[in-house]
């Protein structure tokens, strides 16, 4: 990377940054505000703040392209404004080499969304989604981080994590003796759960002592219990926004072999999948709004910023529009997830064009 696209590269990197901090900060204080009425005797002020700052990463990504855009165009406008975009011109680089400049941070940018989707953005969405839940309804029986406990007598059984409709993973069951001496261990992945409380645990890991010998062995699957009922289960309601798009994949999956309802699920992961990219493309539709279609006048700095926040709300109504259209319609979750991206590329590479 030479020192062009190292300077184009940290001007649109401060853009962002900028545009994102004012809008987390407009959505966040009203996300606030709005929380602040869900506050109780268990649920105070800085636990409803806390709440709001580990959702925002989240309610950002919802915004990623239009801050991308607006962030864009503030740099690249910048540039236009200090006739910057003149002196790289005339320094014999073409529009080719420039655009480059411009592509390498917006890939950079589309890899940087994805990574914070899956191990920032939802994870942080689910622990405040946990810790909320846990303080509003004082459930004693959750323990964070740590799953769900039962015992009986001298067995100690534990749940790890629930998913999908409350189907059990994680599991490990303990079994002592009455010196305290471990004579059973079972570990399964998952489990089945059956109408009379019994689990067909499956993927399962045992070791048993038997004597002084330690056997392990490997089973399919292993029907145990009583334990809980998937109705007694004290499971966490958690939204779909705190899934991240592995999380979201694997749901829809699980819903397809259990023969119900996936086209919502299915359609949320599509997006997922293609947020990043529209963001992507937002770059590159901004660079010839910012760079003012070739011109050079001074008042180019306030109308590329007034093009860019007419085409970024356009682009929000148009995209709920798609959602729900194409729901309504029965149109396939791809097609209806990357017809914005497909737009905004279009729009791009036209004004691209008018600029040869």
């Amino acid at each position: 990377m030479g020192c062009l696209d190292r300077y184009i590269a940290w001007k649109l990197v401060k853009g962002w940054l900028l545009i994102w901090v004012v809008v987390s900060a407009i959505f966040g204080l009203l996300a606030f505000i709005e929380e602040l009425d869900r506050v109780n005797e268990h649920y105070r002020t800085l636990d409803a703040l806390h709440f709001v700052l580990y959702t925002l990463p989240q309610r950002s990504m919802d915004l990623a392209p239009v801050i991308i855009l607006l962030g864009s165009l503030l740099a690249l406008a910048g540039l236009n404004r200090n006739s910057e975009i003149i002196a790289i011109r005339a320094a014999g680089v073409s529009l080719l080499r420039f655009f480059r400049s411009v592509a390498i941070p917006a890939l950079a940018l589309v890899i940087a969304l994805y990574a914070v989707s899956e191990f920032i953005a939802a994870p942080l969405y689910q622990q405040a989604e946990i810790r909320k839940i846990l303080i509003r309804t004082n459930k004693a029986n959750l323990l964070r981080g740590k799953g769900l406990w039962s015992n009986n007598g001298n067995s100690f059984f534990n749940v790890r994590t629930l998913k999908h409709s409350n189907a059990p993973r994680s599991i490990y069951l303990y079994e002592f003796d009455k010196t305290g001496r471990l004579l059973n261990f079972v570990y399964a992945s998952r489990a089945r759960l059956n109408k009379s409380r019994r689990w067909d645990l499956l993927d399962v890991g045992q070791k048993s002592l038997v004597g002084n010998q330690l056997r392990s062995q490997h089973l399919d699957h292993l029907e145990m219990g009583p334990f809980w009922s998937r109705d007694e289960l004290p499971a966490l309601p958690l939204s779909t926004s705190g899934m991240t798009p592995s999380g979201l994949y694997e749901y829809s999956g699980y819903l397809k072999s259990t023969q119900q309802v996936s086209e919502r699920i299915e359609q949320l992961f599509w997006q997922r999948v293609s947020l990043p990219l529209t963001a992507g493309a937002m770059v590159l539709l901004a660079t010839p709004i910012g760079a003012g279609l070739g011109s050079t006048r001074s008042n180019a700095f306030g109308k590329s910023l007034a093009i860019g926040a007419g085409v970024g709300i356009l682009f929000y109504l148009a995209s709920q529009l798609i959602q729900t259209g194409g729901a309504i319609a029965g149109l396939p979750p791809q097609l209806v997830a990357f017809l914005p991206v497909m737009l905004v590329s279009v729009a791009a590479g036209l004004l691209i064009y008018r600029m040869r």
